[in-house]
């Protein structure tokens, strides 16, 4: 399993650095004759309101870079079972959307579209998509009034709004709208969810929380701290 240097916590959010025997404990069992290996990573989020556990377990075949390496060595290099049968993470056995975006700034429509996204992502990453792209259409459509049917038309109006939006912000809104697509091909009328990886929903889920963040949530704050300089300059008058 790799190990990454920066992770956040499923329970509360918060982004550390992972640090072996301090946050994250592994344990590798592994017989090299028969080449098989599973290996285990405890995380302990560091954050003092929190400090939950978090549970992940990878089986696959024995890799050739641990080979000769003593046990204790072994649990620390960074890498990825080849041949892998099973990833899963075991704890939270269920996790959502950040409970920062649950406020009165976001709509709920738009929060549960993202904490459906956020609890299907390991499930079944197509689905995390399409829940995201329909959160994506919901939030364009409160944030900008934008109304046009097609999310791929209401993305295309961005660009021409009196204050229009970035082009990387576009892009990064046509990469959401063309994975979490779901069509019908009309020789056969069957449904078909275009092909997602883990690694695209993430993405994705990560794209939506700056856009949540950015949309939503830093306005309000900056109305607020722009009411409280009012009411100081007001009462210094």
């Amino acid at each position: 399993m790799k190990i990454e240097h920066r992770h956040s916590c499923p329970y509360c959010g918060y982004t550390y650095h992972s640090e072996f025997d301090k946050n994250v404990f592994a344990h590798l069992l592994s017989d090299p004759g028969g080449n098989a290996a599973v290996h285990s990573v405890i995380r302990v989020c560091p954050h003092i309101e929190c400090g939950k556990i978090e549970i992940s377990v990878d089986v696959g075949t024995f890799p050739a870079v641990l080979k000769g390496k003593p046990e204790g060595e072994r649990c620390k290099i960074r890498y990825n079972l080849p041949g892998v049968t099973f990833n899963r993470r075991l704890m939270p056995t269920e996790f959502g959307g950040k409970a920062e975006f649950k406020n009165a700034q976001v709509p709920d429509a738009i929060f549960k579209d993202y904490d459906e996204a956020c609890k299907l992502r390991e499930v079944s990453p197509a689905a995390s998509a399409t829940y995201a792209r329909r959160c994506l259409q919901r939030m364009i459509r409160a944030k900008f009034k934008v109304k046009h049917g097609k999310l791929q038309n209401e993305i295309n109006a961005l660009a021409g709004l009196a204050a229009p939006v970035h082009q990387e912000i576009i892009e990064a809104l046509d990469h959401i709208r063309k994975l979490g697509r779901f069509h019908s091909l009309p020789e056969d009328d069957v449904k078909v969810i275009s092909d997602i990886t883990d690694d695209n929903a993430k993405l994705i889920i990560d794209i939506l929380e700056i856009l949540l963040r950015d949309w939503f949530i830093a306005p309000a704050e900056h109305n607020g701290r722009l009411a409280v300089l009012q009411l100081m300059i007001s009462r210094g008058a």
